[in-house]
């Protein structure tokens, strides 16, 4: 499956983007070696009543690599946040999934007043020793060996093993994707994926915002018992794990991610609403 790349605005840090709808902002971040087309599923639906940002990360995309070699996420999210407060000027929903998820949830925590609601796709929180020692040699690798000519080993474990028609379109986007990618960009956003293992437990108790966290029941590595104890730690946290799903779960289960997400989205308002 090919799919039109949409047209990008680019800021003057070097952060590409494009945006679609009217409304009050979401703003969607996707993961490692992806680019901002991953929400191609949820951009329709949440663009009925919302202004929709969806982000290249930086070194992905058409997104430029941040020229602080040794940047950490907490780089990563200023530079969203400065992006945020300079171009949209209003407090967002802020979105993630995988990495994304980890750069919204610390957006959340950090920039809690410019930031009314945070929702983590497949995110990880303390990962088993084996999962550590897994994910810290991957990244290695990447930067060892950089060209990413292989890009099987990620498929194999976003996607079933021999996924089929729709499934089947979407892991062929993600390889496309994979492919194209910056290399620098993709390994170094993976060692920070690797180095990080979510956010700290006062971090989560701090959101005094509508907090959701989602995942699929066959992501081992972004499991539903971590989404469950995120959710409990949140002050307004909430989770769902879908059936039947991987890591790729907004890409690749929109029937069941997209009411989710809108019920959210509602409740936020909400609340905005109430406050003021």
């Amino acid at each position: 499956m090919t799919l039109k790349t949409q047209q990008r605005f680019k800021s003057e840090s070097g952060l590409a983007y494009f945006k679609t709808g009217a409304g009050s902002p979401i703003v969607l971040i996707h993961g490692v070696g992806l680019r901002a087309e991953a929400w191609l599923n949820q951009v329709p639906v949440l663009s009925e009543h919302h202004t929709v940002y969806a982000i290249d990360m930086p070194g992905h995309g058409e997104s430029d690599l941040l020229a602080n070699t040794a940047a950490g996420l907490d780089e990563y999210v200023d530079l969203i946040a400065t992006w945020i407060q300079t171009e949209i000027k209003e407090p967002v929903i802020m979105m993630g999934h995988s990495m994304g998820s980890m750069i919204a949830l610390n957006f959340a925590a950090r920039y809690s007043d410019i930031c009314c609601g945070v929702a983590a796709l497949n995110s990880v929180y303390r990962r088993s020793l084996q999962a550590k020692q897994a994910v810290r040699q991957r990244a290695l690798d990447l930067i060892e060996n950089p060209d990413l000519g292989n890009v099987t080993t990620p498929i194999l474990r976003w996607f079933d093993v021999n996924p089929k028609g729709f499934e089947k379109q979407m892991a062929d986007l993600c390889e496309q994707w994979l492919l194209a990618a910056p290399a620098k960009g993709y390994a170094r956003a993976y060692q920070i994926f690797s180095q990080n293992d979510g956010p700290k437990d006062e971090a989560l108790a701090s959101l005094e915002m509508p907090a959701i966290f989602i995942t699929g029941d066959g992501d081992a590595n972004s499991s539903g018992d971590m989404s469950k104890r995120m959710a409990a730690l949140c002050p307004d946290g909430d989770y769902a794990v879908i059936e039947h799903s991987r890591h790729m779960v907004q890409m690749t289960h929109p029937d069941e991610i997209n009411p989710l997400l809108v019920k959210f989205v509602k409740q936020c308002c909400i609340k905005i609403r109430n406050q003021l």
